[in-house]
């Protein structure tokens, strides 16, 4: 009887170990990776197509090898000039079939110098500006420094809070420097610097109204530093009539607002209103302050996000 009692209780733990061991194995196996993978290594060899480098030959510390294959959309982080000897570290799209063959070939879309200091990572970022892998979450202050992959800032009509520059950045891939972490999972920092990957979207300033893109003329910054936008479009997307007094230069829009173009105080129902700048013609188009449909037509529904600006008057 002991010998039965023995030989299942070893059976049992067996059994246990195995749906353990299968469960982690699953586990590892369905974690989601992080949208690029690396591989760090000395180079040994370069080829060039002219002056352009187009293939390293490099080897890390294990002995392993790996082929980087380069083109015109590898970005190289700070500049950087490759030399034989170089320890580096390229980035590449993880989900990308790949030749089965040894060594690896990696079309690399990233390539930077390995850094003594702090750490990076490069990954896509949720809304939650949480990376692919769920290992990272990144926490936007004013001191963190951002910079775009073409070398050129959003087109900020306005200076954004730091909510409008955290939505901007989300869903997009990104280089992330930073020094430390928080203990949580995933683990949060305060990065030190962003690289933006993703190719800058179109950044000319469009307005919606109502959900409606309009066809407008441009919007502009005035030399106080106030935007300015056209009113009719505007104003009659939202469904008032506007009237043009050409001998007084005088503009009304509905039944109860007007004012005066070059001046700055406008009369909404009966009550005058001062507003940053005073309304200008442009291109034969008359200019408010942004402010003006928020306090002078008091529609509270308005937001500038990079260069979108948003109109939308309740129903």
């Amino acid at each position: 009887m002991k010998k039965w009692i023995k030989l299942i209780t070893i059976t049992s733990v067996i059994l246990c170990i195995s749906i353990v061991t299968a469960l982690a194995v699953q586990a590892e196996y369905t974690q989601v990776q992080p949208f690029y993978l690396s591989f760090t290594g000395n180079v040994k060899e370069i080829e060039k197509t002219g002056e352009v480098i187009t293939k390293i030959f490099l080897e890390n510390e294990e002995g392993s090898q790996a082929y980087f294959i380069f083109n015109e959309n590898t970005y190289f982080a700070d500049d950087m000039q490759i030399e034989e000897g170089d320890r580096i570290t390229g980035y590449y799209e993880s989900d990308k079939p790949m030749i089965l063959i040894y060594p690896p070939q990696y079309t690399i879309c990233i390539v930077t110098p390995v850094y003594e200091d702090g750490f990076v990572k490069a990954d896509k970022f949720d809304s939650d500006l949480t990376s692919r892998d769920g290992q990272l979450r990144i926490n936007i202050s004013e001191n963190t420094e951002i910079l775009w992959e073409n070398n050129t800032e959003i087109n900020w009509i306005k200076k954004p809070t730091l909510e409008e520059v955290e939505k901007v950045l989300s869903n997009r891939k990104m280089l992330v420097y930073y020094d430390v972490t928080t203990k949580s999972i995933p683990a949060q920092t305060t990065p030190n610097r962003i690289v933006v990957l993703s190719q800058q979207a179109e950044d000319k300033p469009v307005i919606f109204v109502n959900d409606v893109e309009l066809e407008t003329p441009n919007v502009y910054t005035s030399e106080t530093g106030t935007v300015m936008i056209p009113v009719r479009a505007i104003s009659e997307a939202l469904g008032c009539e506007v009237k043009w007094n050409g001998n007084e230069r005088k503009v009304t829009v509905g039944n109860d607002i007007s004012f005066v173009v070059g001046e700055s105080n406008y009369l909404s129902n009966e009550t005058y209103i001062s507003l940053e700048d005073a309304t200008s013609l442009k291109d034969g188009s008359t200019y408010v302050p942004l402010n003006f449909f928020k306090k002078v037509m008091n529609i509270d529904n308005l937001s500038v996000v990079g260069s979108k600006i948003t109109i939308n008057a309740l129903p």
